[in-house]
């Protein structure tokens, strides 16, 4: 019904994906594994949609009105279970503007800012740009499954400079989707510590195998913030938008005023219309059959480790469509490790390194890409995996 075996056109775009792309690989017909973009085109009533509107000629300032929140307030039922009202969203310039907005509102120069790591790398560098300090609390990691460590949380979290928490869920890059057993664990500590949860949870209608994202608003109301986005589900990455939801009418205001001082100036219009169409009927029928497919992938790729690549491992995919790929077993550093992949096995994924200590001896790999390109990169691996004798 949908086209995900055509490889997207990233000719003459500026698109990061193509601009990184080593010649070799372009002329041998292959593709990097980097990034968190699909290699497929977004869903045809989004297309068709953005066609007809450029087609109008009209892009001037853009406002969240009726039609806007009813599309975003349709979408988070059909597609989450997650009741919003239109005066709980507020829309943004993206995820990590929202993250910088969320900082600079509920944090002071020189206090603390808790990260779980490993986790996406631009949560540090807004931190620090913004002059405060990363907290860092590992997750846990036994077997390449992650849990929390709940007591070295609630150590930080007691500390009054850490006021708050950057949760990502589900979680980037180890594909982890938080239990509602933990939510409530980390909400029961965000309240008795007064402190503010941002939840990113832009990945959250990419959840496989029964698992589900429990927004994190519904269960901290008055200490959470909610992120949502079509970047990932849509792959809209390069659209700087976002609505982030927000029940508590204090963290609202607080966070509107930062947003504005920041100087939001209005949605852009092009992000308009695409919430309308990707949150309908028509873009939830994609967005099924998308994660139908990557799901396929993974599962094909999970097997495919364990006859022929039996040291590597992957962490369970429980979200996003992002892999975390373990490389420990064959006693590489980074740099001995990324020139395996690149120049061994023509394989270009995300450094693990790039998402915290807890990373090395990691890579991130996109699998939202033509399953005929996946099987090419097993292929090579394997060849290059026995041609050094880990085997």
């Amino acid at each position: 019904m949908y086209d995900f075996e055509s490889l997207v056109n990233r000719e003459n775009t500026g698109n990061l994906k193509e601009c990184l792309t080593p010649a070799e690989l372009s002329r041998n017909n292959q593709i990097i594994f980097a990034g968190a973009e699909m290699d497929f085109k977004t869903a045809p009533v989004m297309i068709n949609a953005l066609k007809r509107f450029a087609s109008e000629g009209i892009f001037g300032f853009t406002l969240p009105d009726r039609p806007y929140t009813d599309a975003i307030r349709w979408w988070m039922q059909n597609a989450r279970d997650f009741k919003v009202s239109a005066e709980e969203i507020v829309p943004t310039l993206g995820t990590i503007f929202s993250v910088g907005t969320a900082i600079r509102a509920f944090t002071q120069p020189g206090d603390g800012v808790i990260i779980l790591h490993p986790v996406y790398y631009r949560y540090d560098v807004r931190v620090r740009e913004n002059g405060r300090a990363v907290v860092s609390v590992p997750l846990t990691e036994v077997n390449n499954v992650y849990s929390l460590d709940l007591q070295a949380l609630e150590a930080q979290m007691a500390q009054p400079r850490n006021k708050l928490l950057l949760l990502c869920n589900p979680h980037n890059p180890i594909g982890k989707v938080f239990t509602r057993q933990e939510l409530e664990s980390i909400r029961d500590l965000a309240v008795a510590y007064d402190v503010v949860v941002f939840s990113d949870e832009i990945f959250a209608e990419v959840a496989f195998d029964g698992h589900t994202v429990t927004p994190f608003v519904d269960i901290a109301p008055q200490n959470a913030i909610t992120c949502t986005s079509l970047g990932k589900t849509f792959n809209l990455t390069g659209v700087n938008h976002a609505n982030v939801i927000i029940r508590s009418d204090s963290l609202r205001s607080a966070f509107l005023k930062q947003r504005n001082t920041d100087h939001f100036g209005s949605i852009d219009p092009f992000f308009y219309c695409s919430v309308l169409a990707g949150y309908s009927p028509e873009g939830l029928t994609w967005a099924k059959a998308m994660k139908a497919y990557v799901w396929n992938n993974y599962t094909q790729m999970q097997t495919f480790f364990a006859q022929n690549l039996p040291r590597l491992h992957i962490s369970p995919l429980e979200g996003g469509f992002v892999i975390w790929i373990d490389f420990r077993a064959l006693g590489l550093d980074d740099e001995a490790l990324a020139a395996f992949l690149e120049q061994d096995a023509q394989m270009y994924l995300d450094r693990g390194s790039d998402y915290g200590p807890q990373g090395r001896g990691y890579c991130r790999m996109n699998i939202a890409s033509p399953n005929q390109y996946i099987q090419s990169c097993l292929g090579t691996l394997h060849k290059a995996y026995c041609k050094r004798g880990f085997a």
